[in-house]
């Protein structure tokens, strides 16, 4: 009667703590990189064209949660915000706001566009509006 208590029990406590188990995993949360939500006012401070240090120009834009960069004459590519005012881009270039917008500063800037390749590595380029 002992043993058939005991093994009662023993069934019971793994059942409980298997269940306690999966609750912790159920609440597990993972930071990727980009899970920064960029509230649509902050965007909207950026949402100009820029004359850059190079005499080139580029203009930022959002359509609903995604947003963009387009150098003249080039087509968009896409930005994921990854912290208030700082968005990179998949190729490598980083493009940091300052100054509630009015000034910004791009590094990798040649990554921005294959043509753009020719220019240099590493280069680094200010803008303001």
């Amino acid at each position: 009667m002992k043993t058939w208590a005991a093994g009662g029990a023993l069934i019971a406590l793994l059942f409980s703590a298997s269940a306690l188990a999966e609750d912790n995993l159920s609440s597990v949360r993972v930071s990727a990189p980009g899970s920064y939500k960029m509230p649509r006012a902050e965007f909207r401070e950026y949402s100009y064209r820029y004359e850059l240090s190079n005499d080139m120009h580029i203009r930022f834009s959002q359509s609903r949660q995604r947003y963009y960069a387009e150098l003249d004459g080039e087509p968009a590519i896409e930005l994921i915000p990854v912290s208030p005012g700082v968005l990179v881009t998949t190729t490598g270039s980083r493009v940091e706001f300052s100054a509630m917008g009015a000034a910004l500063t791009i590094y990798n800037f040649e990554r921005l566009s294959p043509k753009l390749a020719a220019l240099g590595k590493d280069l680094t380029l200010v803008a303001a509006r």
